[in-house]
């Protein structure tokens, strides 16, 4: 510039109004933390422009691409904020085009992963998994059809499969690599959890023979089967409250994507909700969610020992990913959120769900009643109860196991103890045990993330030496039957930041304290499929929260 002052005024006044008129128009420019889009309808079509946030499209928001930088992408979604009037089912539609719009590259790469973990050698499978899928999507959008004009319940799952719907149109506006997905691709995302379950139901031969299993045959079953750890730690003045969570999967499963929604439509309890997720996927899966409403949900999976139970799973049923997004939606309190998961039991993905509600909890004061609702599901059945008193005992630890003694009984865990010993009992699980040694030693979130990336399986009796009987398990240091799968993440909170959907996230196995060697693609492992994946696993605790966008 030439230094001459009436150039430089005249400049200053350009760009000042520039960003005037951005902001009146609602159109705020590129920026350089992330990919910026905003979604619209023309002529009954959902098209995408890029580089802009308004308010006035049907969906905006925004992919940071920093996976490959810190373990996470993270994707900021705001759906329904327009001064026009729009249908709501098209708002939800337009937040599930612009996520899989913006994330197709990693959708693409995570389907290939994931297809690898369940199909690899079972030609037969995908084949029955497709019926069984089309003929429980007819009828559900046979019950839509029918119901949602006079049921919430209805109206609700409505609006998760026109996301659902928006999803897959939006990642064929711009699929990786021209590499178009069929709707088959995204049940499979999406149901990842209930496949866990309907491999054995759909076919009976694929079920686990654990009575003729050796007990470390049937502790690496358990690893490779979608197995988590969590904890609800309470200091023992009340000072503070925290939440956690460390899943447990194959680590093909890595390609993570940490997914803030803000879906403003009527009658929901939460609209908004933080929590961890993967490419492609409408839920946790994990599960580790904040919600608007005031509840956090956390999950681990359990195991059905009991074959007779799968004779109950049938299409005519809601998923366990449609009736978890929907209990988010709609629940205010932890009884309600289980009485919206029984209905349309699919008896798949059957888990531990803990709903904590944070409006119950008063540091420094009190824990209320109703603070702690637990869940468990099986086929044929759903247990809810308040176990509050036991938080207010100093904490609730979870690790694979029934809480619900009748859970426990039809699940066949009796009989499981009775032939591999005590290992699969509720009390004296290797990590009941530890969780309850080590509880205690929690004092602030530095205490708690250790004690979710624990695992000294070389010193610690508890452990026995197995790494996979530890709090995050490493599968993959087994001296015999090692396998890429084990825990692979960790998320945190306490009562203020979950508050503002915040959380500390890391992704990959533990290496606890430098004490473990970091997981990497190679040796014995090179032939796994991990495209998109790090070649080594070396990242630290980043913080998650939603971006602040107009």
């Amino acid at each position: 510039m030439d230094g001459n002052p009436f150039k430089v005024i005249l400049l200053s006044f350009i760009v000042i109004f520039v960003i005037l008129l951005q902001a009146f128009s609602g159109v705020i420019a590129v920026s350089s933390k992330g990919t910026e889009a905003t979604v619209y309808k023309q002529n009954g079509e959902f098209v995408i422009k890029l580089g802009v946030l308004d308010k006035e499209g049907l969906a905006y928001g925004v992919y940071n691409d920093t996976f490959q930088t810190t373990g996470w992408g993270v994707l900021n979604v705001k759906a329904g904020y327009s001064s026009k009037k729009y249908l709501e089912n098209d708002v939800a539609l337009a937040a599930g085009f612009l996520e899989g719009y913006l994330t197709s590259r990693e959708i693409f790469q995570h389907t290939v992963n994931i297809n690898a973990t369940f199909f690899k050698g079972n030609s037969e499978f995908p084949i029955i998994l497709k019926k069984f899928f089309q003929k429980q999507d007819a009828w559900t959008r046979s019950m839509i059809k029918a119901h949602e004009e006079t049921d919430p319940y209805w109206r609700g799952i409505s609006l998760i499969l026109s996301q659902y719907d928006g999803l897959v149109k939006g990642y064929n506006a711009n699929p990786y690599q021209n590499k178009s997905l069929e709707a088959f691709n995204f049940q499979i995302l999406n149901g990842c959890g209930d496949i866990i379950d309907l491999k054995h139901a759909l076919m009976p031969e694929t079920f686990v023979d654990w009575k003729h299993m050796t007990k470390s045959q049937l502790t690496k079953f358990i690893a490779e089967n979608g197995h988590c750890s969590a904890l609800i730690k309470v200091l023992p003045a009340l000072e503070n409250f925290f939440m956690s969570h460390s899943s447990w999967f194959t680590y093909q499963s890595t390609l993570r994507i940490y997914k803030h929604y803000d879906i403003n439509v009527s009658g929901l309890a939460s609209t908004k909700m933080s929590f961890s997720s993967y490419p492609g996927f409408l839920e946790s899966l994990d599960d580790f969610y904040h919600m608007s409403s005031g509840l956090t949900m956390l999950q681990t999976t359990n195991n059905v020992f009991n074959q007779s139970l799968y004779s109950a799973v049938v299409p005519e049923s809601l998923l366990a990913w449609q009736r978890v997004r929907l209990a988010n939606h709609l629940a205010y309190n932890g009884h309600t959120w289980g009485v919206i998961l029984e209905k349309y039991n699919s008896g798949t993905y059957n888990n531990q769900y803990m709903v904590l509600d944070r409006s119950k909890l008063k540091p420094n004061k009190a824990i209320l009643d109703n603070a702690l609702w637990v869940v468990e599901q099986i086929p044929t059945l759903v247990v809810y109860k308040d176990e509050t008193n036991v938080l207010r005992a100093g904490y609730w630890p979870s690790y694979n196991v029934p809480f619900f003694e009748e859970i426990y009984n039809m699940s066949g865990y009796p009989d499981v103890v009775a032939k591999h010993g005590p290992d699969m009992s509720y009390q004296l699980a290797p990590r009941a045990k530890i969780f309850r040694r080590d509880q205690g030693s929690v004092k602030d979130m530095d205490t708690m993330k250790t004690i979710m990336r624990y695992n000294e399986y070389t010193t610690d009796p508890y452990s026995e030496g197995d790494p996979v009987n530890a709090i995050c398990a490493r599968g993959d240091l087994r001296q015999e039957g090692a396998s890429a799968s084990g825990c692979y993440d960790t998320k945190v909170s306490d009562l203020a930041m979950a508050d503002k959907m915040q959380s500390y996230a890391i992704n990959g196995p533990t290496r606890f304290e430098g004490s473990l060697p970091p997981f990497s693609w190679t040796g014995q492992f090179a032939n796994y499929s991990h495209v998109g994946l790090p070649d080594v696993y070396k990242f630290d605790f980043v913080t998650m929260q939603p971006m602040d966008l107009p």
